[in-house]
């Protein structure tokens, strides 16, 4: 009975598919991995060749299949080897540019910082002269609003000029008095060599 309910041998034991899915890895690629769309249908008959090649499970490995796919390897793997070379050439020459650039870089910034320091110095120096010319200034104007203090040559222009424009109007007589010790003192040096 069971094999007229199940016409192919071991049938019976696959299990039931049903609707679902397996749960898929969470960081999948964004593209769904497309579903087996139906399960190929085994052949009822299995084709047995009767040549030469029949019995190939008793023969030995062939060597030379062997070798082939070992040197197959060997040659990927020096073309894996000199790829990884050319890459490190690569890296090593770019961190050459960099390192280069960068000198360059810090160079170019050391004369600037330079140049800040040197006009910044220079600035400061401008300042205090522009700050001691306005205080000199200031100065000035304070001392104009003052009475200006006379010098004794500008007193005596004006005694000149007074005893010019008013002549008989006679200076005291304590200053004859020191005009005329004055004179006697020279003479007096003068006669005693």
């Amino acid at each position: 009975m069971q094999a007229i309910l199940h016409p192919l041998p071991g049938a019976h034991d696959l299990p039931l598919r049903s609707g679902r899915r397996p749960l898929q890895p969470k960081n999948s690629n964004s593209l769904p991995t497309p579903l087996p769309a139906v399960a190929k249908i085994k052949p009822e008959r299995i084709q047995i060749s009767l040549s030469g090649d029949a019995n190939k499970e008793n023969l030995p490995p062939i060597p030379a299949t062997a070798t082939a796919t070992i040197e197959s390897c060997d040659s990927s793997l020096a073309d894996e080897l000199n790829a990884v070379k050319r890459k490190l050439e690569r890296l090593r020459l770019d961190g050459d540019r960099t390192e280069k650039m960068f000198r360059e870089r810090d160079a170019i910034f050391e004369l600037q910082m330079k140049e800040l320091l040197r006009r910044g110095q220079e600035q400061r120096e401008l300042e205090m002269e522009v700050d001691r010319l306005f205080r000199l200034k200031e100065l000035r104007s304070y001392c104009m609003r003052i009475s200006p203090i006379r010098s004794l040559r500008e007193k005596e222009r004006e005694k000149i000029i007074t005893d010019a424009q008013f002549p008989e109007i006679e200076v005291g007589d304590g200053e004859e008095s020191v005009g005329e010790n004055s004179s006697l003192d020279s003479s007096e040096f003068v006669t005693g060599i």
